[in-house]
């Protein structure tokens, strides 16, 4: 049962570590500062794809080289946010490791 009604995302941009063995956020980075750290509209029924795409627009940032982390889990393209735990949290907050 969703508990709260989000209509946008907290994404936070992490840089991935050159040679792939970083110090933070699942070993995959080396700086856990973000390089970027915004909001972009969401709902419920949104494709993981669909918001790659509007990440995309919104950003810059190509949707193959995205992957979006949700709770140290990378989120499939095929599922909705709401199957993610989107309305499970008051603000929700997504890492989005990214190859610019």
């Amino acid at each position: 049962m969703a508990v709260f009604n989000n209509t946008e995302l907290t994404i936070k941009v992490l840089e991935p570590s050159k040679d792939g063995k970083g110090d933070f956020y699942w070993g995959m980075i080396k700086n856990a500062a973000p390089s970027d750290l915004f909001k972009i509209k969401g709902s419920s029924d949104m494709k993981i794809k669909e918001l790659k795409g509007a990440i995309s627009k919104a950003k810059g940032y190509p949707v193959e080289g995205q992957k979006l982390m949700y709770f140290g889990g990378e989120l499939e393209d095929s599922r909705t946010l709401i199957s993610c735990g989107f309305q499970n949290t008051d603000d929700p907050l997504l890492h989005l490791i990214a190859a610019k």
